[in-house]
């Protein structure tokens, strides 16, 4: 169930950053995306994984529940997806077996 939740999480966001490129989102260097999340929000990096088409998607968070996902190119050009509030961390749990 986890992975699956990944999987539309990450087709979620290629797709949005798609549209979100195709709006004239502006996208910037990691450091430079990472830096803004920091100073800005108190945000840093959380949970990562790596994409089908070679993009590193993450997810950065802040101790007052801010969050931010964002996508990587293999160029190294970051793209903010999406951001929110309430993030909440979650332990890993195996599903249980019947």
């Amino acid at each position: 169930m986890r992975v699956f939740r990944l999987l539309i999480i990450a087709m979620a966001a290629c797709f949005t950053g798609a549209q979100a490129l195709a709006q004239g989102v502006v996208c910037a260097p990691r450091a430079t995306v990472l830096k803004t999340l920091i100073d800005n929000h108190g945000e840093v990096p959380v949970n990562r994984g790596l994409v089908w088409n070679g993009q590193v998607l993450e997810v950065a968070a802040s101790p007052a529940g801010t969050w931010s996902l964002f996508f990587t190119r293999p160029d190294g050009t970051s793209c903010l997806v999406l951001s929110g509030v309430a993030w909440q961390a979650v332990e890993p749990k195996s599903p249980e077996v019947n």
